[in-house]
């Protein structure tokens, strides 16, 4: 099994679904969600959040005023997200965004960078979020 494969498949049997609310994994969501709450501007403005799993992070940003679109490539986590009120979730990949550059205050990356091995898809992403 290559590692696109492999990736897919642990993403398909659901094992990020709660896996930012147990053990170790709440750390890094609260740590994540106490640094956001400093760094981003104040709601309502519209966020993008990019590979943002089953929507952990876009749950507490709605409900929290921002406008949220989060842009998974595993249908399971944008059926997740899309459950959730005030999130847009849609299907797509970090390295082909369908949004228009400039259309949101802030663009969220807290997991797809480490799913991006080649250099050259990670700076792609930076330049294009920057224009």
């Amino acid at each position: 099994m290559d590692t696109t494969a492999a990736i897919s498949h642990y993403y398909a049997r659901g094992g990020e679904v709660e896996r930012l609310n147990v053990g170790r994994g709440r750390l890094e969501f609260l740590r994540a969600q106490d640094v956001l709450r400093r760094l981003l501007p104040p709601a309502p403005v519209r966020i993008l959040d990019v590979g943002g799993g089953a929507g952990a992070h876009a749950r507490w940003l709605a409900a929290d005023g921002y406008q949220v679109r989060l842009v998974d490539p595993m249908p399971l986590h944008v059926q997740h997200a899309s459950a959730i009120v005030g999130v847009d979730a849609v299907l797509g990949d970090a390295r082909q965004l369908a949004e228009p550059d400039a259309s949101y205050r802030a663009t969220l990356l807290l997991g797809p960078l480490y799913h991006l091995p080649e250099r050259r898809d990670r700076v792609a992403l930076s330049a294009r979020r920057r224009e």
